[in-house]
């Protein structure tokens, strides 16, 4: 009797059931683990990427300051007799680095400021640069959170991944041990 059912156990048709058994879990758990896993890594290097451009806007955005810096200082010294429209091209220059670097505490100078006031444009430009820099510094950071974010997810899919595999494994050599225990 204890024969008979030890044969039922290692039947041919139990070896094959589990074998596609283990093939399905093995492809559910690379379709469903595996694939969340990689959508949320998808969005963390979508999101690293945007931070990437960012910076590289924000440096663009640095050196315009400079070289807008440089401009303005050429002008006023080439301007002889410092005409109104370029007082109101430094004016106007000034009050759109106070307003788009969030330099309010520049803004009464820049109101109260005479045409030639070099000590003013070099400040502010300044200031507009150490803003710039501190915006890429924090946006470098949150970029680094995301690549530490993103480490534990590459992790777990490698994990899940070897463990899909070898069910996988495992279940076609229960389908082709079917063969071996009719011989």
């Amino acid at each position: 009797m204890a024969k008979s059912r030890l044969d039922r156990l290692l039947a041919p048709w139990v070896f094959v059931l589990t074998g596609i058994v283990f093939n399905i879990l093995s492809a559910l758990i690379t379709h469903y683990y595996i694939g969340l896993n990689k959508e949320e890594i998808n969005a963390i290097d979508r999101e690293m990427h945007n931070r990437q451009v960012l910076i590289d806007s924000l440096w663009q955005s640095r050196i315009e300051v400079e070289r807008k810096e440089e401009f303005f200082l050429l002008l006023q010294d080439q301007a002889a007799e410092k005409s109104a429209r370029v007082r109101q091209y430094v004016r106007d220059y000034l009050q759109q680095l106070v307003a788009t670097h969030d330099l309010a505490g520049f803004a009464d100078r820049v109101a109260e400021a005479t045409p030639g006031d070099l000590d003013l444009l070099l400040e502010l430009s300044n200031a507009a640069q150490e803003s710039i820099i501190d915006t890429i510094n924090d946006t470098y950071f949150e970029s680094l959170e995301l690549q530490e974010a993103r480490m534990p997810l590459e992790r777990n899919n490698a994990r899940w991944l070897s463990i899909a595999i070898f069910l996988q494994v495992t279940g076609l050599i229960l389908v082709l041990a079917r063969d071996l225990r009719r011989g």
